[in-house]
Parts: C-alpha cells; structure tokens; sequence
C-alpha cells in the first residue's frame, strides 16, 4: 500500500514537471509571435492587451495536446527532444542575462529524462550507461553552442577594453584576458553540464531501482 501510494505521488510529479516541460512551448511560441507582429503593426507600445491574447491559442494547444503529449513523452524521438532542450537553452540564456545558469537546470532535467526512459525501456546495465553518456555529451554540446553565444553577446556589447574597478582589484578586459575567461568558464561550464548531467541520471535510476 505504502509502495503504491509513493508511485502514484511520484508519477503525479513526474506529469507535472513534463507538462510545465512541453506545455511551456506553445506558450512561448505564441508569445514571440505576437511580440513580434504586433510591434510591427502597433509598435511596442501597444503591445498590451495582444500579449493577453497571445495565451488563448496557447492554452488552446496545450488543451488539445497535453495529455498526447505526457503520454507519448518517452517515445518521442531523439531530434524532437534536442529540438525542445536547445529551444529552452536560448530561452532561459535569455532569461538569466547571458549567465548559462538555466542550463545546468535543463541538464539535470534531461538525466532525470534519460533514467526514467531507461527503466521504462528496461534497458540493461550496459544499454543504460551509454544512453546516458550519450545524453551526458549532448547536454555539454549544447552548452558549448551556449558558451559560444555568451561570446558574440559579449563581443557585440563591447566587453573588450572595457575596464572592471571593484575595491580588490582593477583592471582592463583585453584580448588575451578575455580570451583567457572565455575559454577557462566554457570549460568549466562544459566539464559540469556533463557531470551534471550524468549524476542526475545515476542517481534517478538509483532512486527507481
């Protein structure tokens, strides 16, 4: 009784956290869209009230679709799924103002994706550490692509020969400073996003078992 009680709670959550994972899409989808035309055609002070509206056709798919969607979670293709988790890199890069925070966040979520697909699969001990190296390796990939546009964005904002006074130190970002920072985080971001990534998995398989 206790055992089933404890399932039921987990898969309550488990519906949840996808559905705030696929129904977020149409939502933001809809919302860009009408940024965009409606600036277009009323400016952006106008923007408002279409904002509201955007959510009707949002609400609308998620209406139609969520239950397809949770349903059909694990079988959904592997294009699909990066598609989705690269969409929500550049969302939450967006989000945390060039900081790959949200990222991190989104490699955990796809280690918890890939245990539950393992155990759901009943994959073998073999078969379930490559699917998660394999996921492991994705999610760096993806914060590579990450670390290269935290660049351009720094870049575009004019960050070399900008000087930093803070009262420990001072001092100016030249090239080879800058070149120094950017390629000493993006290996560290990358190093942690596929050990993050990979715990999650070992340890969400661990708790299933």
């Amino acid at each position: 009784m206790r055992s089933n009680h404890i399932f039921n709670m987990f898969r309550g959550v488990e519906c949840v956290m996808l559905a705030v994972y696929f129904g977020f899409v149409p939502v933001l989808f809809c919302l860009l869209v009408t940024v965009i035309v409606a600036s277009a055609l009323f400016g952006i002070e106008n923007l408002g009230p279409w904002v509201l509206w955007s959510f009707a056709p949002a609400i609308a798919f998620d209406t139609v679709l969520m239950k397809k969607w949770i349903k059909d979670a694990y079988q959904m293709s592997g294009v699909t799924l990066g598609i989705l988790y690269l969409f929500y890199s550049i969302v939450t890069l967006g989000m945390f103002m060039g900081l790959p925070i949200g990222s991190f966040t989104l490699g955990i979520a796809a280690g918890l994706y890939a245990a539950r697909k393992m155990q759901l699969d009943q994959a073998n001990e073999q078969a379930r550490n490559r699917f998660f190296k394999k996921t492991a390796i994705f999610s760096a990939s993806v914060m590579v692509l990450m670390c290269c546009l935290i660049t351009l964005w720094a870049m575009a904002g004019q960050m070399i020969g900008y000087r930093m006074e803070t009262p420990w130190l001072s001092f100016t970002f030249t090239v080879p400073i800058f070149l120094a920072i950017v390629l000493t985080g993006g290996a560290v971001a990358v190093t942690l996003q596929y050990f993050v990534t990979l715990a999650a998995a070992k340890l969400m398989l661990r708790l299933l078992s």
